[in-house]
């Protein structure tokens, strides 16, 4: 009898001990099958930023220009500028809202072989230029190109215009950092006076009598922070003088404002360049002016 209780008192605790195994293996497998990186369902996918309104105008591969350069014209003035330097027929000055649009013209220089292209592409308010090379195994012609893209970019009146270039026009481009600059802003209708420093760069792309700047200026101490003047512009740079007849004053200036007027001269390592308002069509609106010098950055 002894013998019998204790052999069935060993079945059940073998029994149970297979149970507890059992429970514990499955919470096992299921801890285990859990989905990994799984994310708030509340949690809002990140938004990719996406192409703003480009028209090609023109485009191909042989053009007169045969150095890397970059016109933007948002005046009749500087479109009339780049009509002069462009064999292939432009529309008509007519045609162009400059109140709503710019004219963006990127050429590449030349190039040893065909198969390249030129992009012009708008995301987030910058416009990016690149250039498209032939795969190395592609079947090209073998003669001189100069790839080029005239596009017509929607934009706001007093929207900047910064304009970012691929290595292709950053290796033609000369750049200058700023040493001193001094500008001030007033109006409003408690007319406001507001002075300050800036510091940054410009840099510099230039074909015959023409030239384009790109600016990426700051303003310069506490009651500066934020202000900002990041902007693209082109026009005559003729015996070293610079005559910009349009640039937007970015947030140097609060709003309404009028685009600025720039003039100077670039002589050897050295630009000086002074920044005056345009006549402005608010009459409670700001404006900015001031004056900069900045000196040949050394590759």
């Amino acid at each position: 009898m002894k013998i019998s209780k204790l052999l069935l008192l060993a079945a059940l605790g073998l029994s149970l001990a297979g149970c507890v195994s059992g429970q514990t293996d499955k919470r096992q497998t299921n801890k285990n099958t859990k989905p990994k990186n799984t994310k708030p369902m509340n949690e809002k996918p990140k938004a990719e930023p996406t192409a703003e309104n480009v028209k090609i105008v023109v485009e191909g591969v042989y053009e007169s220009l045969d150095v890397p350069f970059i016109f933007v014209a948002r005046s009749l003035e500087t479109y009339g500028q780049l009509q002069k330097i462009v064999a292939q027929k432009l529309p008509p000055a007519s045609e162009i809202d400059f109140a709503k649009s710019a004219i963006v013209a990127a050429f590449a220089g030349t190039k040893n072989t065909g198969g390249y292209s030129v992009s012009v592409v708008k995301t987030g308010g910058k416009i990016t230029i690149g250039l498209n090379e032939p795969p190395k195994d592609a079947m090209t012609t073998d003669a001189l190109t100069t790839p080029f893209a005239v596009s017509l970019v929607s934009i706001e009146g007093e929207e900047t215009l910064p304009v970012e270039v691929s290595g292709n026009w950053k290796n033609a481009m000369q750049t200058f950092r700023v040493v001193s600059g001094e500008f001030e802003s007033s109006g409003g209708f408690a007319g406001r006076l507001k002075k300050f420093n800036a510091e940054g760069t410009i840099g510099v792309l230039s074909f015959g009598d023409l030239a384009t700047l790109f600016f990426n200026l700051s303003g310069k101490g506490a009651d500066a922070s934020g202000m900002r003047l990041t902007e693209t512009a082109s026009g005559a740079m003729k015996n070293g003088k610079i005559d910009l007849a349009r640039l937007d004053a970015g947030s140097f200036s609060e709003g309404p404002k009028p685009p600025l007027k720039v003039s100077g001269t670039m002589t050897g390592a050295k630009i000086s360049l002074t920044f005056e308002p345009l006549p402005a069509v608010a009459a409670d609106g700001f404006q900015t002016s001031g004056k900069l010098e900045a000196a040949k950055i050394k590759r």
